[in-house]
């Protein structure tokens, strides 16, 4: 087993340099096929998210690469990050990072829970494109197993430990009003729907943005309005503050369109990678722009030393699992 990867996160590159590296989906497929046609790849797994941009690969035994560079090759990139930042791991390394990741252990909020669908939903991508071999796809399971086991069985601590609550307390900072505050979130992926129902349920009033095409396939949280996604322009001006969180490649909300707006909401918060809202608008307009750095900022306690062990204590366990199927796999393989 040749795992190695390599990754770039809130840690190593500020979301100027980061959101170059956000891969729609169809582009993931794309990069996974091309790394997999790569000599030498036997598997390879992309984890493309808001904070970090990941690439897993399984290569032929003894071979050794820099992942990064090989993505940057896979997506027809002319640039090449700078070394720092990005950092490589190999072996045992990879699964425990991927295992603390899985958990959230990683993430700028601690313990957030929207990691471990994505990194399931990364093995899926690569899985149905017929880019994931034996090993990763093992490795992948046994990490998603093993962070189960640490959300249930490990208690952290849950002071504002989502994007959702960050977000809801920089709103009632911000919006001192009397009356309840109105806010557009524009999105209804999880993101989306988790921050509108945290504002509804906070007595604020919410509408939130649908695609037409869509309209059939959502949810709307309770006590949360919905209108046309192209609608919003118009209807700006009747909000307080914005909360924008789609994975559109395109500004959801751009400078030029809002020209001829007199009044727009005082706040915006923009969650995207790529990000969303048009970084003029904070610059040329009476309006206060957060980005998703600003608003994870200092958001990882650092008193959980007890339920860190215990983390280390169950993926050490799940550790010993994947390298007694390594063993076997390679007596019966030859």
């Amino acid at each position: 087993m040749n795992i190695i990867m390599a990754g770039m996160d809130h840690s190593m590159a500020g979301i100027d340099f980061r959101e170059r590296f956000s891969f729609t989906k169809p582009k993931q497929e794309a990069i996974c096929d091309a790394l997999k046609a790569m000599e030498g790849v036997r598997g390879a797994v992309l984890l493309s998210t808001c904070n970090r941009t990941e690439i897993y690969l399984s290569l032929d035994l003894h071979k050794e690469c820099d992942p990064f560079l090989k993505l940057c090759r896979a997506a027809s990139f002319d640039v090449i990050p700078p070394r720092q930042h990005y950092r490589i791991r190999k072996g045992r390394e990879v699964f425990w990072h991927l295992c603390r990741l899985a958990c959230g252990l990683e993430s700028q909020i601690l313990g957030e829970d929207q990691i471990i669908t994505q990194v399931k939903e990364a093995a899926a991508l690569a899985r149905g494109c017929g880019a994931v071999d034996s090993y990763l796809e093992v490795v992948f399971r046994t990490a998603i197993t093993a962070a189960k086991r640490i959300k249930t069985a490990v208690k952290f601590s849950k002071a504002e430990n989502s994007v959702a609550l960050k977000t809801l307390a920089i709103l009632r900072q911000e919006l001192a009003i009397e009356r309840p505050g109105r806010v557009l979130v524009i999105g209804n992926g999880e993101v989306g729907k988790l921050v509108a129902d945290t504002l509804a349920q906070n007595g604020f009033e919410v509408a939130m943005t649908l695609r037409q095409y869509k309209y059939r396939d959502n949810e709307i949280p309770e006590g949360v309005t919905a209108f046309d996604y192209g609608e919003r322009y118009h209807k700006l001006s009747a909000f307080d503050a914005v909360v924008s969180a789609t994975a559109s490649p395109h500004h959801t909300l751009a400078f030029e369109a809002l020209k001829d707006i007199a009044s727009l909401p005082g706040i915006m918060i923009d969650l995207a990678v790529p990000r969303d809202i048009d970084l003029e608008i904070g610059r040329q307009r009476q309006v206060k722009l957060y980005d998703i750095d600003t608003i994870a900022k200092g958001a990882i306690e650092q008193s959980n030393q007890l339920q860190f062990q215990q983390t280390e204590d169950i993926i050490h366990k799940y550790h010993g699992d994947l390298m007694k199927w390594h063993h076997y796999k390679e007596r019966i393989s030859g």
